[in-house]
């Protein structure tokens, strides 16, 4: 998830204090992900050990020092201190533990979304998953014989009482229980209009792109007509019927081309060279 993205989240947080995930059912595993589970156990296991290693040379250290220079006990002084450092690491443990919480929801509503793409593979369309950009990432990103599409993910917490909807005129946007979500259409727009420029590069073909929110778990109600909205907003499983309702605009060839280019981006993005816009 962006940082938008989880100011939204955050926002959603302050209205009610009782919410659930709106993911229903965990998503299939990934490929590796044992391996990155193992990996973060003994992250943490190492940072633990480090941590009580830590502790007991200061305390090592402190015992010298008033031996040394023959002092007299100061448990005031030791005590304050240790009020002191409990109290940032019990806030940061509250915070990070919060942190944490909206992390694993936001990874498990991208891969519940990613999995949902990833079908679209049979109907000819080059998938792309968290592509770098300027200071932000794009979600996901699809190519294919209906056109270029920018996929951004929200995985809201729902409340547990009452409907979970939320509703789009092709202006603004907004939850059932009157929360705005305008940045959400314009950090799409905006994604959508760097992508464009990225892939537009050198052509003398200009293609369009289309930007899409998926909101996952969410009842999605678009009230205004097809040719007003300047976002497709969904849930995850509307996607595949709307891109089915939409004519075909880009040859094998151009999709080929198309997705070639984002590739080699994102490769030599990741390998350190900035070909961004």
């Amino acid at each position: 998830m962006t940082e938008a993205g989880e100011m939204n989240f955050a926002k959603s947080q302050n209205t009610s204090a009782l919410r659930r995930s709106p993911i229903r059912f965990p998503p299939l595993r990934v490929a590796g992900q044992s391996i990155e589970e193992e990996i973060r156990r003994l992250s943490d296991q190492l940072n633990d050990r480090l941590v009580l290693a830590a502790v007991f040379l200061v305390i090592t250290v402190l015992e010298w020092y008033t031996w040394w220079f023959s002092l007299p006990p100061n448990p005031g002084l030791i005590t304050l201190v240790t009020i002191l450092v409990v109290a940032f690491a019990v806030r940061t443990v509250f915070r990070h533990r919060r942190a944490m919480a909206n992390l694993k929801q936001g990874l498990a509503g991208e891969r519940t979304v990613g999995f949902v793409l990833e079908e679209l593979r049979v109907r000819g369309y080059r998938v792309f998953h968290d592509i770098p950009g300027a200071n932000f990432n794009i979600d996901h990103v699809i190519i294919g014989p209906t056109g270029i599409y920018t996929i951004e993910t929200k995985t809201l917490s729902k409340p547990f009482r009452g409907q979970s909807k939320i509703i789009y005129d092709g202006d603004n946007l907004r939850r059932d229980d009157g929360l705005s979500m305008d940045e959400d259409l314009d950090q799409a727009c905006a994604q959508t209009r760097w992508l464009a420029d990225l892939l537009n590069q050198g052509r003398k073909e200009v293609y369009t792109v289309t930007p899409v929110l998926l909101y996952t778990g969410w009842w999605v109600e678009n009230i205004a007509s097809k040719e007003k909205r300047r976002v497709w907003v969904l849930n995850e499983k509307a996607l595949s019927s709307f891109l089915a309702h939409e004519s075909s605009v880009l040859s094998s060839a151009e999709v080929d081309a198309l997705a070639n280019s984002l590739s080699q981006y994102c490769r030599l993005t990741l390998s350190g060279h900035n070909m961004a816009p």
